[in-house]
């Protein structure tokens, strides 16, 4: 017997692909919504793979192997169905039990299976056909059979049933509701604790672009009596991304000039080829360049840092934005 190469490549490209659906499917318990529909949606890209992968098996079994006529025309029939049932109890596991997930889990292994045997006619003498015709065809039937039932039992008027699941929609929506009032409840009570006396760093939440707290938050930002010293604290911890508004917070440019300097040194360092995200690295310094013009305007010398800055970003440049980073820095730097 020759060996079945082209059976091996698409059982291998079967198992890869299982290996993604089955990994997807598994994570729809561990995520929020987004992520649910994320990864349903991967699944079933997949998913549709897997089954053109699983037909090319039971063509080749035909055509090279020694697949019955009638168990053709029950593959005709089942594999498509199949799929569809395996998306229908991946919808329905939800609400009618996670054994539903049986099908898409067994399915593909079963027919994989069988399409093998049908390509290998020396197995034949030992697992006859109609005995493995009724056992893997029997578990493949049962398993599209079940979900496809069920999902046709789905769509039937179902007064009580409809009444439920809006009764489920209506409490959710209100859950979602008070938790969001919760939320914002929390994050005024803890606005309105801060003060004159409270470090610049319990403000930052309050000062991000696009917070509804920004303008008042902004005021009392300017009020706080350590801030010059805070904001030097800050940007030596690494915090330069959370800072971008520092020019608007009414500091003395020399208190924060030195450790600005060395924040700028620092993020230069990060924008390297060889570190992940070194691109989302340079474009944080887009946001910074109110506060460059600012330190600039007021006398502190950042030009090592521009230099280093500009430096970088030139070498991993390669579109029209990161440029335009790059010259906007280099016109930053003093003229000698």
């Amino acid at each position: 017997m020759r060996i079945p190469y082209g059976t091996i490549v698409l059982l291998l490209v079967a198992a890869f692909l299982y290996v993604g659906m089955t990994a997807n499917l598994t994570g729809l318990r561990g995520t929020d919504a987004a992520g649910r529909g994320m990864a349903m949606g991967f699944a079933a890209v997949i998913g549709f793979l897997l089954w053109l992968v699983l037909a090319g098996l039971f063509v080749l079994a035909w055509f090279n192997g020694r697949l019955p006529f009638w168990a053709a025309a029950a593959v005709v029939i089942l594999l498509p169905l199949s799929a569809v049932a395996a998306a229908v109890a991946t919808t329905y596991a939800g609400e009618r039990g996670r054994w539903l997930m049986a099908a898409p889990f067994l399915l593909p292994p079963l027919l994989a299976l069988y399409a093998l045997w049908a390509r290998l006619p020396a197995a034949h003498g030992v697992l006859p056909p109609a005995a493995t015709g009724a056992v893997l065809g029997g578990a493949i039937l049962l398993l599209t059979a079940v979900p496809l039932a069920i999902g046709w039992i789905e769509t039937m008027p179902n007064p009580e049933r409809d009444a439920a699941r809006a009764e489920q929609q209506r409490r959710y929506e209100e859950d979602m509701a008070r938790r969001g009032r919760e939320a914002a409840e929390a994050e005024e009570a803890r606005f309105v604790k801060l003060g004159p006396d409270s470090p610049l760093a319990e403000w930052l939440d309050f000062l991000a672009p696009g917070s509804s707290y920004f303008e008042r938050a902004l005021q009392g930002a300017r009020a706080v009596t350590s801030r010059n010293r805070d904001a030097a604290t800050l940007l030596r911890e690494g915090r330069l991304p959370e800072l971008e508004t520092l020019w608007q917070l009414d500091l003395d440019a020399a208190a924060v000039c030195e450790a600005y300097a060395g924040a700028l040194q620092a993020q230069a360092a990060k924008i390297d080829r060889t570190r992940e995200a070194y691109v989302t690295e340079a474009l944080e310094i887009e946001y910074q360049l109110d506060n460059m013009k600012w330190l600039v305007r007021a006398g502190c010398d950042l030009d090592r840092s521009l230099a280093t800055l500009e430096a970088r970003i030139r070498a991993i440049a390669d579109n029209a934005r990161l440029t335009g980073i790059a010259d906007t820095v280099a016109a930053l730097r003093q003229p000698r």
